[in-house]
């Protein structure tokens, strides 16, 4: 007898299946008769209950890339943090998220292909940046930032921040990634915008340190 699946259940094996043959067999050639025959007893109609199209499918897969809207609405919701800390935080939610590290660990080689990747970027600027901007805008209110055009700036800061560290895109090693953190840094002091702070970058080390130790005693 087929395993009954909850909603939630079945949008997370849609999903993970989806995302593992999109790796496999490349987007273009996955089709949606593809991914019905690895799924454990749902059918096609179960699928277009939930996704109306491939490319839902694609956009549904990207968004596990970003932060949940829980995750950025307690950012947000923080009375204690100013403009600028919340971009900080919001900049370690995206780098330190485990369920976004889980998905960008099953998806590196889709940011080959050019769909994926404009897909990707396309949700960033509809969902990141935005958000970004919010918060460049309280920083100039509360006196944390004085930033002109923080439109065009939050862009900047999410392409800065989120595609140039897509290791599938930019390959890095550890020292690499140091450099391109100090060089970010460079960029974004340069026009006012002290987001990766040293404390910061002492804490991105802290966390990063920590998570080896757990890998290497798991």
């Amino acid at each position: 007898m087929a395993k009954k699946y909850n909603t939630e259940e079945t949008i997370k094996l849609i999903l993970d299946t989806a995302t593992r043959l999109f790796t496999e067999k490349g987007y273009e050639k996955t089709t949606i008769q593809d991914i019905v025959n690895e799924l454990d007893g749902l059918s096609r109609g179960a699928i277009y209950h939930h996704f109306a199209s491939k490319e839902a499918i694609v956009d549904g897969v990207i968004k596990r890339l970003l932060p949940e809207k829980k995750y950025i609405e307690a950012i947000s919701n923080r009375q204690d943090l100013n403009g600028l800390e919340k971009i900080q935080h919001l900049f370690l939610e995206t780098l330190f998220n485990e369920e976004v590290g889980a998905s960008f660990s099953l998806t590196y080689s889709l940011f080959n292909n050019p769909k994926f990747f404009m897909m990707y970027m396309m949700n960033c600027n509809e969902f990141i940046a935005p958000q970004v901007e919010v918060y460049l805008n309280e920083g100039n209110q509360d006196g944390s930032l004085n930033i002109q055009y923080p439109k065009q700036i939050g862009e900047i800061v999410v392409l800065l921040l989120s595609t140039w560290f897509i290791v599938s895109l930019y390959p890095n090693t550890v020292e690499t990634f140091w450099e391109k953190l100090g060089a970010s840094k460079y960029v974004l002091d340069g026009i006012g915008l002290p987001i990766l702070s040293d404390d910061l970058i002492e804490n991105i080390k802290k966390i990063m340190i920590e998570k080896e130790g757990a890998h290497e005693n798991n």
